[in-house]
């Protein structure tokens, strides 16, 4: 029994490809600049511009429509045009120009148009870079390579916030010159991009001597998985709920209000430090085993949260929680990988972005609805009561390779 658990652990697998560290490290640099943006614009609307809270409310409602809006479309003409690399380069390119154009503002108006470039920037990335993920990655080490990628970007995150207070603090509150210097990140991520990193749909695309593009029809054919995966994400994201939550958690048990970014530092390193290793274990055991392990820590975390009445119980929690997103952000979109053809990739994770934003967008609807009728206490329970029911839905889904749409050649 020993000898074959060391066969199977040492057992050759391919590398991971270069595209796949490259477009990681570009995730990482997106990121940093992405969150400078994002942390220090609420201050900047409304301690500079001495806008209101519902002027900062509607701009963030705004935006985020508008990133959602963006995801599905360029999942879909990244399927259509046959290429990834280009979408996500022109979203880069717009989100480098919002820099310049938020650090300029002096009104609202220059803000909504850095916000609106920045997020639509954002939209049009996400859903061809998971799909490009699952183009690049050999089948053997998917979940190698997306996780991978899921620890950078989260990295990213983390290190994106020391540099925002960093830089707030030596340059003594000159937001213009943070969002200038947030600008340097991205122009060396499109650097990276098109310099190192290959895009095989583009590929396979022009050595095709009669291409198909894509059909309305091809997307009703999508395998019994595919629409599996969606109903399972959607459940799943039923349970989450915005960092804002946990962090108020952690005021309720007396947390000093200088200490509160321990918080979402503590989640982003555990979720950092989770991704790659599990879907690495989930090219080995499988995917199913992996997921329903996060969704345990869920409802593990979600216990302790509910029922923590000191600093250390709560941030344990947080700590779980971040290893959950770690696992369950990373599994999802590796189980859509699996199953989708590479010629609807992007349609497929344009439709799960679609499906995640708008059931995150109720779910944290729900989530203060119930905090502030019942507590916070019921809200955690409920969290864990629904991603525990997510895995009625898991236990139909197997792990197969995508084949083409039956009597179809796509691309």
């Amino acid at each position: 029994m020993f000898v074959k658990i060391i066969s199977f652990v040492s057992k050759s697998s391919p590398s991971i490809p270069l595209s796949i560290w490259v477009l990681g490290g570009v995730s990482f640099l997106i990121k940093i600049s992405s969150v400078i943006v994002y942390s220090l614009t609420p201050l900047f609307v409304t301690q500079i511009l001495g806008a209101s809270t519902l002027a900062l409310g509607f701009l963030e409602g705004f935006v985020e429509a508008i990133a959602l809006s963006s995801k599905i479309f360029s999942g879909i003409l990244s399927d259509w045009i046959h290429k990834r690399k280009g979408i996500i380069a022109f979203g880069y390119g717009l989100a480098f120009i919002s820099r310049p154009i938020l650090a300029l503002s002096t009104t609202m108006g220059g803000v909504f148009l850095g916000r609106a470039f920045d997020r639509i920037g954002n939209g049009l990335d996400a859903t061809p870079r998971d799909a490009l993920v699952g183009d690049l990655a050999p089948s053997e080490i998917k979940g190698a390579c997306y996780g991978l990628r899921e620890s950078l970007a989260r990295a990213g995150s983390f290190v994106g916030s020391l540099v925002a207070v960093a830089f707030l603090w030596i340059t003594q509150n000159n937001y213009p010159l943070v969002f200038w210097i947030a600008s340097i990140p991205t122009a060396l991520a499109l650097f990276l991009l098109m310099g190192f990193v290959k895009d095989p749909l583009r590929e396979k695309f022009e050595k095709k001597k009669n291409p198909k593009h894509l059909r309305l029809q091809d997307i009703y054919h999508l395998p019994l998985n595919f629409w599996l995966t969606l109903v399972l994400s959607g459940v799943f994201m039923l349970s989450n709920f915005s960092g804002a939550f946990l962090i108020l958690k952690a005021q309720n048990t007396g947390l000093v209000l200088y200490l509160v970014p321990l918080v979402m530092v503590i989640q982003n390193i555990a979720t950092a430090s989770t991704a790659y290793p599990v879907g690495y274990l989930s090219d080995k055991v499988g995917r199913r085993p992996m997921m329903a392990l996060g969704i345990s820590l869920v409802v593990i975390s979600d216990l302790f949260l509910a029922t923590g009445q000191s600093i250390f119980p709560v941030l344990f929690g947080v700590f779980l929680w971040g290893a959950q997103m770690g696992i369950t952000q990373s599994l999802l979109a590796i189980l859509l990988a699996d199953s989708c053809p590479q010629d609807l990739r992007g349609t497929g994770f344009g439709l799960f972005h679609l499906i995640n934003g708008l059931c995150l967008i109720t779910a944290n609807i729900m989530s203060g609805w119930v905090w502030n009728e019942a507590g916070p206490s019921v809200m955690f329970f409920l969290s864990g009561l629904i991603a525990a029911s997510s895995t009625f839905v898991l236990f139909f889904i197997h792990k197969k390779t995508p084949c083409p749409i039956k009597g179809k050649k796509l691309g």
